[in-house]
């Protein structure tokens, strides 16, 4: 019996592991496979019979391979040949006149990469098979029947989609057993019912479709779109169709194969996803780093304004109109000072670490900036109950009630409704603990976010935490907002609760463990300002902050030595260490800057005390500025209040042996 060359293949290998990995990849899709280690035993073969494809990958092709292509060829001419790249330059020019049987890949190339090209030569090859089955329909009704029975068998091992159908789709003549496991539809009515096919396209995509078959009746089409299974199942699809023509050139039918490219959509949407998270990422980088540069120019032109106006209260009649005028600046700049803190928190640029904070101011601020962007269709209702102290970086908490509060604006942004903030106290409890992964025996705060929006089903529930997953269109979010929200709170020793249902609106409760109420805040007595007399030696590269720094530590009784040149002031203190009680010195200065100049002076002195100041820094820290041996670290800008009685509290540990 002669052996059916639609499903045969040849395959020469030396390497006995991959030889055995692709014989077992093509016995598997339906192909019979002849395998064999020389080129010897493939030449036998060949001699003796037809084949459909040949792979033949040996390490030195030479005459006998060259030779043994030559026979495939004289078998059967349709043969297609998948060769590694080094046949290439042993090919003949008179061997190349049928360079469309050919196909190479690298000696590099993955198995899977080969196999793909097997399987694209099978289709070419079914293809051409085809053409020649339907031209000779007429006259070669035997040699048809035949040609049918072996086309059948080919295409019900391909992967792929195959089907024949009419010039205009109107009827399909055959259908291959894939569409089945592809379509999740029985090819069994397709003949009575073609517009099954097209049904079950996407309806987004169906007038695409439908408008690009219309128009390749004749020259055929491309077309990628989405087809929705029974089980709603969405998968991807890539089709083309070719017209089979008559010895006359009439198109008298059209051939079509569909692949599956759900996988290969997942993987490009993930890169594409990872990609604009990236861009984002380089983006927020760059807007903290403008912000950081404003902040520190902005915060050195409060500092002189919130100081001088000070200094013009001190000198006016209380009750007088200047008194209550200088009182609305002073007002107007502590203003200006918390914008710049949630400018710097939006961009992500607190540097400095988790503090003893007080989260109920850290909610109200975040409420204040959202206030201004949530639709009035939206109210807004807060209840604060405590003002318990968290160890929190303040900025990762605003980023925590922003990214809570946007979802919850999100959910209600068509229909409107109440966004309810609650902050209150908590025992944690043992039984507590069993029921809430992560949370520790002891007293906490709950922080409760609600809304009654459109709420969440149960499997977005259970991929709400995954990295870029997000039910937002594209464009409108990232899909990392909860996966940042859990990363904050579990980092912070705390757990994250949610509760939600489609339509039924969204509960999140934020459990942090409280900390102790700090005695001293840094921030002294508000009514009396304490005084001193001793040497200060202020360094800042503004002519402004300098005059107002003297100005103002002048007035509380010390002495001031002032310098915009950090090696001038170094210079000083060489010349008579001693004389200096205390050195406060600006961070960013030109040439020196204050964390440099700071380890020179502790070198020369160690135990100096010093007061490092900024308006805003990337490198320095109040971590590294107290490991540094830095007794205090200040952001700008300082009005007397703030800064008077941390210089008091700075000399008083330093000189007092009791400190």
């Amino acid at each position: 019996m002669i052996p059916n060359t639609w499903s045969r293949i040849l395959l020469v290998g030396d390497d006995p592991s991959k030889r055995a990995t692709f014989k077992a990849e093509l016995s598997e899709a339906g192909h019979d496979v002849v395998d064999c280690l020389s080129l010897d035993d493939a030449m036998t073969c060949a001699q003796r019979e037809p084949f459909a494809v040949a792979l033949v990958d040996v390490q030195s092709p030479g005459a006998r391979s060259v030779e043994l292509l030559g026979l495939l060829m004289n078998k059967n001419l349709k043969v297609q040949l998948v060769m590694n790249a080094e046949f290439e330059s042993l090919l003949s020019a008179n061997q190349t006149m049928h360079a469309g049987l050919f196909t190479y890949f690298e000696k590099t190339a993955s198995s899977s990469t080969v196999l793909n090209l097997v399987h694209r030569a099978f289709r070419s090859y079914a293809t051409h098979s085809v053409e020649e089955l339907q031209t000779g329909m007429v006259t070669r009704t035997t040699a048809l029947e035949e040609q049918q029975a072996n086309f059948q068998h080919l295409v019900e091992h391909v992967q792929e989609v195959f089907w024949i159908a009419t010039p205009d789709h109107s009827k399909i003549l055959y259908m291959s057993p894939r569409y089945e496991s592809l379509w999740g539809r029985n090819c069994v009515n397709l003949v009575d019912h073609p517009h099954d096919v097209w049904d079950a396209v996407h309806p987004q995509d169906q007038e695409y479709v439908l408008t690009r078959v219309a128009e390749g009746e004749v020259t055929g089409f491309q077309a990628e779109f989405r087809v929705i299974r029974p089980d709603q199942a969405v998968r991807f699809i890539r089709a083309q169709t070719f017209p089979i023509r008559n010895t006359f050139g009439e198109v008298v039918r059209m051939a079509g194969v569909a692949e599956d490219m759900t996988e290969h959509k997942r993987v490009q949407e993930t890169l594409v996803k990872t990609e604009r998270q990236f861009r984002q990422s380089s983006r927020m980088e760059a807007i903290g780093t403008l912000a950081g540069g404003i902040a520190h120019d902005f915060n050195n032109i409060l500092t002189a304004i919130l100081g001088y106006t000070e200094l013009g209260l001190a000198s006016v009649p209380k009750g007088s109109r200047t008194q209550r005028n200088l009182q609305e600046v002073l007002t107007a700049g502590h203003r200006a000072k918390h914008l710049v803190l949630q400018i710097l928190a939006f961009s992500r640029q607190s540097g400095q670490g988790k503090n003893p904070t007080p989260i109920h101011t850290v909610i109200q601020e975040a409420l204040k900036l959202l206030r201004a962007t949530i639709p009035t269709s939206i109210e807004i209702r807060q209840s604060l109950m405590t003002e318990a102290s968290v160890l929190a970086d303040s900025t990762q908490l605003h980023q925590v009630v922003i990214n809570l509060c946007t979802n919850a604006e999100y959910a209600m942004r068509e229909t409107g409704g109440l966004l309810a903030v609650t902050l209150e106290d908590v025992d944690v409890t043992e039984e507590k603990v069993r029921s809430v992964p992560g949370l520790q025996v002891g007293p906490h705060i709950r922080l409760i976010i609600q809304d009654n929006g459109t709420g969440m089903s149960p499997d977005v529930l259970e991929r709400m935490f995954d990295p870029f997953f997000t039910t937002k269109p594209i464009g409108e979010g990232s899909g990392m907002g909860l996966a940042v929200v859990h990363g904050i709170v579990t980092s912070h020793g705390g757990a994250l609760l949610i509760d939600s249902m489609g339509g039924k609106g969204t509960k999140v409760e934020v459990y942090l463990p409280t900390i102790p109420t700090p005695d001293w805040d840094g921030s002294g007595d508000q009514g009396v300002i304490p005084l001193g007399k001793e040497t200060i030696l202020f360094v800042d590269d503004e002519e402004t902050i300098v005059r107002l720094g003297k100005e103002l530590l002048s007035s509380l009784g010390y002495t001031v030595e002032v310098h915009t040149n950090s090696q001038e002031a170094l210079h000083a203190f060489r010349h008579d260490p001693q004389r200096f009680d205390l050195v406060i010195t600006d961070q960013a200065m030109p040439g020196l800057t204050g964390e440099a100049l700071s380890r020179e002076l502790l070198r020369i002195r160690p135990e100096l005390p010093i007061i490092l100041c900024t308006g805003f820094s990337h490198i320095m820290t109040a971590k590294k500025a107290k490991a540094l041996g830095i007794q205090a670290y200040l952001m700008k800008p300082l009005a007397i209040r703030d800064l008077a009685p941390i210089v008091r509290h700075v000399l008083d540990k330093t000189l007092s042996p009791l400190a």
